[in-house]
């Protein structure tokens, strides 16, 4: 432990309210050793290199950041730590990590144009990102019974490393809205599943719409029933409404995330949906 000189600023006092900057945490280069085809609009694209020594086995819908080649270049520039924040970074859930094999995977939805997007549907064998992270995640209650699990496909991989830590025990209905029928996939979990798969179809602007008529048609929602809700930010918004108001599920039992946000490029990976605004919304 360092102790402080003479010379140094005091501490500042126990009560003092002023928030803490964001601590980044050092960026790994990595490298792509493996894509995937799962369905039209996904792909699972495992990264691997020598930096992701060290990198932590991640918990249930937790996230990382990865930074994207801008245009002309070959690969990313190293972040520097006190350094302007990269303009090409999106946030995503590892699907899977295998710190002894030096591995992550991760899976891409093909939206449309965009750095990710973009660069996913074109990924080959040894490009290079740079990955930072883990964030926290989704602390999952193996001691409940009743879980409702609520998704578009941009959070698909965070259901899935949820369903991953459910026992037997519990019972879980699943929503997940994709773009059509052909991205269902199985999902795997020890607990008992009723999946609804529902198709979008290409208007992002009708995003959450197929979610809020299948939870409309559920039956009646236990009132122990926990709730994590993943979507478009705005549709995450209605949705915790309409099963607060109409569904009769307490707040304190929904845990919200808002992926992404309609015609906004860089949506903040903290959107949880609870600001006084979503109240209202």
């Amino acid at each position: 432990m360092t102790t402080a000189s003479a010379d140094s600023q005091p501490l500042a006092p126990p009560n003092d309210s002023t928030p803490a900057p964001r601590k980044r945490r050092p960026p790994r280069r990595v490298e792509v050793s493996r894509v995937q085809i799962l369905s039209p609009a996904m792909r699972r694209i495992t990264l691997t290199g020598a930096e992701l020594e060290g990198f932590p086995a991640t918990g249930p819908a937790s996230y990382i950041k990865l930074i994207f080649p801008e245009p002309g270049q070959t690969e990313p520039i190293r972040p520097l730590p006190d350094g302007p924040r990269a303009v090409s970074m999106r946030t995503y859930t590892p699907l899977a990590v295998r710190p002894e094999a030096l591995e992550v995977d991760v899976d891409f939805v093909l939206h449309g144009e965009g750095p990710a997007s973009s660069w996913a549907a074109q990924a080959r064998v040894g490009q290079v990102l740079f990955l930072m992270g883990p964030g926290p995640g989704y602390p999952v209650d193996t001691l409940a019974t009743q879980h409702l699990l609520i998704a578009d496909d941009s959070a698909l991989p965070a259901v899935e490393t949820i369903l991953a830590a459910l026992p037997a025990s519990a019972s879980v209905q699943v929503l997940l809205e994709v773009i059509a029928d052909a991205e269902q996939r199985e999902l795997h979990s020890a607990a008992k599943l009723d999946v609804q798969w529902l198709a979008r179809g290409t208007d992002h602007r009708l995003t959450g719409v197929p979610l809020e008529k299948a939870l409309r048609g559920l039956p009646p929602v236990l009132a122990e029933t926990l709730v994590y809700l993943a979507c478009e930010a705005a549709a995450m918004r209605r949705l915790r409404q309409l099963l607060v108001d109409e569904l009769g599920i307490s707040r304190e039992k929904i845990v919200g995330r808002g992926y992404w946000k309609l015609d906004v490029i860089n949506h903040p990976d903290h959107d949880y949906g609870d600001d006084e605004s979503s109240r209202a919304a």
